[in-house]
């Protein structure tokens, strides 16, 4: 049985029974564009794994085992729906699809960095929730290891976290110049009375407004 299939399954299974209740083997097949015949096979080869508890002409529940994979992989799939609403414009059913094509190939460092990068957010575009992550740290102490470039003192170096800027056109001109996350970038003199702060990105000095160094969150090591 391919992961991917059985990723897919838990993650509607996980959907189904986010509010409580079980998944109707009707609904599995609902959500998936295929027959009920299918999906009743599907569910035997998940309970026989432990998956998932299967009752007949009941429905599906998942087990500890089957929750921990649903969990991730909905998380991810929610996390990439953000992403492409909020950074690429990409929404709706397609951002949908590509996100479900996207899921399954994001490791979970990269799952990390992306809710770092979209300054961790709660909801997806659609208003479904997004499961916790499994690092042993809490949503505040992570985000209390994040400081704005203005915070960061001369000499010291620190690595482009997210960029807090709702202003797209702002947003794509900062990235352009190379505040990308994951960038490193070492603050070499922070100018007098308000002036802008020098920075070393990437062997080039680059002068940053104040205003524009507020935008730029850095992460500290945790």
């Amino acid at each position: 049985m391919e992961p991917e299939i059985t990723e897919q399954y838990l993650k509607i299974i996980y959907k189904l029974t986010e509010d409580g209740g079980v998944a109707k083997t009707t609904d599995i097949a609902s959500a998936m564009g295929i027959a009920p015949a299918s999906v009743t096979e599907m569910l035997h080869k998940l309970a026989e794994q432990r998956y998932i508890k299967h009752t007949a002409y009941r429905g599906a529940t998942l087990t500890g085992k089957g929750r921990h994979i649903a969990t991730k992989i909905a998380r991810k799939h929610r996390l990439l729906e953000r992403f492409l609403s909020d950074m690429v414009g990409v929404r709706g059913r397609s951002g949908h699809e590509q996100a479900c094509r996207m899921e399954h190939a994001l490791t979970d460092e990269a799952e990390h960095n992306l809710c770092k990068i979209l300054d961790r957010p709660e909801e997806c575009p659609h208003g479904k929730r997004i499961p916790k992550c499994d690092l042993r740290i809490s949503c505040e102490r992570c985000r209390g290891t994040d400081v704005s470039l203005c915070d960061v003192a001369e000499g010291d170096s620190a690595v482009v976290s997210h960029l807090a800027c709702d202003d797209r056109n702002e947003l794509n001109e900062m990235l352009a110049m190379g505040f990308v996350p994951g960038s490193e970038v070492t603050v070499e003199k922070r100018v007098p009375m308000g002036g802008p702060i020098i920075v070393n990105l990437k062997g080039t000095k680059v002068a940053i407004a104040r205003e524009r160094g507020k935008i730029l969150h850095m992460s500290k090591t945790y």
